[in-house]
């Protein structure tokens, strides 16, 4: 703290006031003429500023509806069919191009969807695209109250501020859409209002909560003294305009008398203070010099860096009390003590002296000695110590001064996560699968697990990854991301998961690959390829029994169809034979006449076709090879296996119903596959009935598109239904409700539908009896048109 002037007596006190109260007084009478004369002047300004408000306010106005009427004749036209688009476009581009406050003008249906721009090269808007948010809003508004709206102002992508001006278009009580306007309110202020006009004011567009919306400036007069609004007619929209004058000269020149009276009377009044405060500033001059080397003190006391200071031989000059608190000794102990100093430990004197030489040499280096020194109680700890100069007043060197920090600590840490670097590798190193890290850019690996070097080579790392992995890679085109177009915002970002097979050693492996940033902050590539061989194994060897299952089920399917199959061929047949004995009868009489012949000749062969068409069919379900897809009718399949189901229906008195629509999309499937599904569910439907008397077994078999991706096929009996605990056990392999039934034959329906990408699920039915209900793929209209 200051010490303080002694205090003046009552009569010093009169003689230093006395010249300050006169120039007070004259101040305050030139300061009193000033402030009017600034009055009239202001008076004068706000005049001539509401002049020119009624002026911009009719400028403004007038423009805004002259747009508002254009809009109006194109809407008179578009109501009576005499607009077209080459019409809209010549003449709206013309009003455009004439009014550079407009971007565009566009017609919308009264949805929003923009169906016409004028012009076309405009970007306010796009055909197709729809209103949303405030434009949509406004839009919605003009056709419920039918005339002209203004919408609130939307930032463009320059983020500028535009609104639009609404004129919705009716052809009787039908809404036929809207003519807009696209306007930007700043375009307008700076084409409407002449140059002469924006020099003079500040011009900003306020909304409704007062918030500006933009200003024809960004430098705001500091005076707003001189200012008024104008609120423009807007249908459905208030917007203000505030206009503020500049003042003429800049704000300066209108307090520059005022001004030089005050910077006068300070003049004045501070070279009196100069004479009182004379002898004031010596006295407060020592003090701070006291009061600055008390803080330099205290500072250097305070740190938790220790300091010390040596002279060119060695010497220690000075210690912080940060220096002693890590060393345990005191000052008095440490000043004046040359090297080897006493917390320097007996073990590490030579170490430390080489330490001290190089620093009194000039050769310390810039990131400092770690060392190892003791504290007074003979307790070793770790610092580091940092050399630099120590400089006079005369910019010569008088000695070396040392920063010293504790780092015992950070080192444990540091030596820590060498230790759990340690383990990480080891566990990396354990691991089966083959992991490694490479550059992106560079294609060089930069690490590689043991894993990895047995597969690849224990040189691998250092080398290009291309090259390396090349047996094992997979395609450019296979890569989810071009790796040459990856930014820093896209990491850490997946560049392939998938299978792959080792092209040397047949090996097959799982391989994740992704794009990271590593430790260094350059991007690289982490690839594990971990070995499937024994899982593809496996899964072929249960692809195989699947197949083995679905021909055991076809077998079984068709054993059961055996003796309805022969009932059926017995028919044709028996046909054959007696037109056969019948024409060899009347050509041993000699009786007979050739086109009597030739008839029963042709229905003997109808009858073989026949038989030929059912031998083939219980072929082709038998011999089944790999799965094939193709487009084929749903109506088609389902007329194939009721070939094989109408001798069971017939022989059961069941009645099939098929109600299949005629515009149903094809689908895409393996044909015996699906006609598998569908007499194995058919033939359950049949059985499921056998209870009933013979007029009450009706099958229905109906379809349906689902979606734009699927048809769902429902096969429903009228039985008694499934009990509610066997809905869920019913696709159980070897779960069965009938008595000589093996329950595999709706686990491998299922299993055939999810091979086409479908669902097969079951349901019980309100009226009585059971329907499944199954989904397959059907045919893309784009693909069917080609």
């Amino acid at each position: 703290m200051f010490p303080k002037p002694p205090a003046p007596s009552p009569h010093q006190t009169w003689l230093w006031n006395a010249p300050y109260l006169a120039v007070g007084i004259f101040a305050l009478a030139m300061l009193i003429i000033t402030g009017l004369l600034q009055w009239r002047e202001h008076d004068t300004a706000k005049s001539a500023l509401e002049g020119d408000m009624h002026w911009a306010e009719r400028t403004l106005e007038n423009r805004l509806f002259s747009h508002i009427d254009f809009l109006g004749e194109l809407g008179r036209d578009q109501e009576f069919l005499q607009l077209d688009y080459e019409a809209f476009q010549v003449r709206s581009t013309r009003h455009v191009r004439e009014n550079p406050e407009l971007h565009a003008i566009i017609w919308v249906d009264t949805d929003g969807y923009v169906e016409w721009v004028a012009p076309n090269e405009s970007t306010a808007t796009f055909v197709g695209e729809r209103l949303s948010g405030v434009r949509l809003a406004a839009l919605q508004e003009a056709l419920r109250i039918r005339r002209e709206v203004v919408s609130s102002d939307y930032p463009d992508v320059d983020r500028r501020p535009l609104h639009d001006i609404i004129i919705p278009v009716q052809r009787g009580s039908a809404d036929l859409g809207a003519f807009i306007a696209v306007q930007s309110l700043e375009t307008l202020l700076r084409v409407s209002m002449p140059t002469a006009f924006t020099t003079r004011y500040s011009l900003s567009v306020v909304d409704a909560q007062e918030r500006e919306v933009f200003s024809n400036t960004s430098v705001k007069p500091s005076d707003r003294q001189i200012s008024g609004r104008i609120n423009l007619n807007l249908p459905n929209n208030r917007l203000g305009l505030e206009i503020v004058a500049y003042r003429g000269g800049g704000v300066w020149l209108t307090f520059l008398p005022t001004l030089l009276i005050i910077i006068l009377t300070g003049i004045t009044s501070v070279t009196m203070l100069q004479l009182r405060r004379h002898a004031q500033r010596r006295a407060e001059t020592e003090e701070q010099l006291r009061a600055a080397y008390a803080f330099r003190q205290a500072m250097s006391q305070s740190l938790i860096t220790g300091l010390r200071a040596i002279d060119l031989e060695g010497r220690i000059s000075f210690v912080n009390s940060a220096f002693c608190r890590m060393t345990g000794f005191e000052e008095s102990e440490l000043v004046g003590i040359k090297p080897p100093y006493p917390y320097w430990p007996p073990e590490e004197f030579a170490a430390l002296q080489h330490t001290i030489d190089t620093a009194l040499a000039g050769k310390a280096p810039a990131g400092g000695f770690e060392m190892r020194i003791m504290r007074k109680s003979g307790e070793r700890f770790y610092v580091r110590l940092y050399f630099s100069p120590l400089i006079d007043t005369q910019g010569r060197q008088i000695g070396w001064m040392a920063s010293m920090n504790d780092i015992t600590e950070p080192r444990r840490a540091r030596l820590e996560l060498e230790r759990a670097h340690e383990r990480f590798e080891t566990v990396i190193d354990g691991l089966d699968s083959a992991v490694h890290v490479a550059d992106l850019e560079s294609g060089e690996i930069l690490f590689a697990n043991r894993a990895f070097q047995s597969i690849f080579g224990f040189d691998a790392v250092g080398r290009d990854s291309a090259v390396v992995t090349e047996p094992c890679h997979p395609e450019p085109e296979e890569l989810n991301r071009d790796p040459a177009t990856l930014k820093p915002e896209d990491l850490p970002c997946e560049l392939f998961d998938g299978e792959i097979r080792h092209q040397l050693s047949g090996h097959w492996y799982h391989l994740h690959e992704r794009a990271i940033r590593w430790v260094d902050g350059r991007t690289v590539k982490v690839q594990i390829a971990a070995d499937i061989t024994d899982r593809k194994h496996i899964e072929e060897v249960n692809l195989q029994q699947q197949k083995r299952l679905d021909q055991t089920s076809r077998l079984i399917t068709m054993g059961e169809m055996a003796s309805s199959l022969a009932h059926e061929l017995n028919q044709p047949l028996s046909a054959i034979a007696n037109y056969c004995a019948g024409c060899v009868k009347r050509m041993q009489a000699g009786n007979y006449r050739t086109d009597d012949l030739l008839a029963a000749m042709q229905k003997a062969s109808d009858q073989a076709e026949r038989a030929g068409k059912i031998i083939r069919r219980m072929r082709d379900m038998v011999k089944k090879g790999e799965p094939y897809r193709q487009a084929v009718g749903l109506l088609e399949l389902i007329d194939e296996a009721r070939a094989f189901a109408d001798i069971e229906a017939q022989r059961s008195s069941t009645q099939l119903v098929v109600n299949i629509p005629e515009n149903l999309p094809r689908i895409v499937v393996d044909r015996i596959m699906i006609e598998q599904v569908l007499l194995n569910l058919i033939k359950n439907g049949i059985e499921a009935m056998s209870g009933l008397p013979p007029e009450s077994r009706r099958l229905f078999i109906s379809a349906r598109s689902k979606d734009s991706r699927t048809v769902e096929v429902i096969i429903a009996d009228q039985g008694h239904g499934l009990p509610e605990e066997d809905l869920d056990r019913i696709f159980t392999p070897f779960f069965t409700t009938k008595p000589d039934g093996m329950g595999i034959g709706l686990p491998i329906c299922r299993s055939i539908i999810e091979f086409h990408q479908g669902r097969l699920w079951v349901e019980r039915r309100r009226e009585g009896g059971t329907a499944f209900h199954f989904t397959v793929p059907q045919e893309d209209k784009d693909e069917h048109d080609e």
